[in-house]
C-alpha cells in the first residue's frame, strides 16, 4: 500500500515559509536599525514588524492544517489551490498592510484569511463526511 501524500498543499507551506522567513528579516532589521533587543522599545515601526510576524505564525500553521488534512482526506486539487490562494493573497495584504500602516489593506487581508479559514473547514467537513 502506498502512503498517502500531499501535493498541493507543500506548494504553499513553501511559498508561505519563504514569506514568514522575509517577516522575520524583516523584524530582525528594525531591531538592528533602531538598537532595540527585546519588546519593541516603543517603535512604531518595529512594533508593526513584530505585529505582522506574529499575526502570521497565529493564522497560517492552521490553514495549512486544515489543507493537509483535507489533501489526506483526497479533496479535489482545485479547492486546496483557491483556498491556498486566497490564503496567500490575504497574508500578503495584511503584511504590506502592518508594515505600511494602509489600514484598508490590513483589514482586506484579514478578510481574506478569514476566508481561507473558512473554506478550508468547508472543504475538510464535506471531505471527511464524503458530502
Amino acid at each position: 500500500m502506498t502512503p498517502p501524500q500531499l501535493f498541493v498543499t507543500p506548494v504553499y507551506a513553501i511559498i508561505l515559509t519563504v514569506m514568514l522567513i522575509l517577516l522575520s528579516v524583516r523584524v530582525i532589521k528594525a531591531r538592528w536599525r533602531h538598537r532595540v533587543s527585546f519588546h519593541d522599545g516603543g517603535v512604531d515601526e518595529l512594533t508593526r514588524a513584530i505585529r505582522s510576524h506574529g499575526n502570521f505564525i497565529e493564522y497560517v500553521p492552521l490553514c495549512l492544517l486544515l489543507m493537509a488534512l483535507s489533501e489526506l482526506n483526497h479533496a479535489l486539487d482545485w479547492t486546496l489551490y483557491v483556498v491556498g490562494t486566497i490564503l496567500l493573497l490575504g497574508r500578503l495584504l495584511h503584511a504590506i498592510g502592518v508594515g505600511k500602516a494602509i489600514l484598508k489593506l490590513r483589514v482586506y487581508g484579514m478578510v481574506l484569511t478569514f476566508t481561507a479559514l473558512i473554506g478550508a473547514i468547508i472543504v475538510l467537513i464535506t471531505t471527511f463526511f464524503n458530502v
